[in-house]
């Protein structure tokens, strides 16, 4: 059965302009849709306003500098755990088998990169038809102390390591486009990129919200090493009804998927 790694994007779960604040209906019919899907599923949420504010109050990301981040490592990770336990509650309340893992008990870093991920348990869960479930998250940092990693980083990385086909990135648009869809009703969806216009484009509509770990342009940039090994990514709406169900049905949908060439 394939394996997919699906990352939830913080648009998608969680209000990210304002306060923390989860979206409970749009994730329940979410997690509904993940229920009745036949493949191998590994997920990857991201942080949104959960964790990016605090994150960027305390530059988390630039690692221990002084005592007073300390305060908003704690913070920033009960906040995380806090919206992590409400996607469990959605999947178990549909019956998705999920397994919720802390990623910074199973992950370090190096300068903002990772190197070391333990395996075993994504794989063991795995075959056994489990979902194992984590998150954008702060982890220890052999340079830095801590750093924080990207829910895409982390997703990226762990389809390499556990050879995934696909990794789906859902969000709130319907993906890539030439400009900024939220503000301007010209947009235009660009359907496919290679890996040679990935290597040549510069982004030029990120989120004006805050994010610490890179918004779409980030997606991209992590996107270039699996692409070039043969990976396919796609990017979503994730909102669509039925988008992701039509999508791993080989039905059409707006979408930007990145290829090799």
């Amino acid at each position: 059965m394939e394996l997919i790694i699906l990352k939830l994007g913080g648009s998608i779960i969680t209000e990210k302009s304002g306060p923390p604040s989860f979206k409970d209906r749009l994730f329940d019919k979410i997690a509904k849709e993940l229920s009745n899907l036949e493949v191998n599923l590994l997920l990857v949420h991201g942080a949104g306003s959960y964790g990016h504010p605090i994150a960027k109050e305390y530059s988390i990301r630039q690692g221990y500098s002084n005592t007073s981040q300390l305060k908003g490592v704690t913070e920033t990770k009960r906040s995380m755990f806090s919206l992590t336990l409400k996607i469990v509650d959605s999947l178990i309340k549909h019956n998705v088998p999920v397994v919720p893992f802390l990623s910074s008990s199973c992950m370090v870093a190096k300068s903002g990169r990772l190197v070391d991920v333990d395996l075993a348990p994504f794989k063991i869960l795995l075959d056994i038809g489990l979902v194992p479930l984590c998150s954008g998250d702060v982890i220890a940092d052999q340079k830095t102390g801590f750093t924080i990693v990207s829910g895409d980083q982390i997703a990226i990385h762990l389809a390499k390591k556990l050879g995934a086909g696909r990794v789906i990135f859902g969000c709130d648009v319907n993906g890539i486009f030439d400009s900024d869809p939220k503000t301007n009703p010209a947009a235009k969806l660009i359907e496919r990129l290679t890996l040679d216009d990935l290597r040549d484009m510069t982004f030029p509509g990120e989120s004006l919200t805050t994010d610490v770990t890179g918004g779409m342009s980030g997606k991209l940039k992590e996107s270039l090493d699996f692409v070039s090994s043969g990976g396919e990514v796609i990017i979503m709406n994730l909102s669509e009804p039925q988008n992701l169900a039509k999508l791993l049905n080989g039905d059409e949908v707006q979408c930007t998927r990145l290829i090799p060439k």
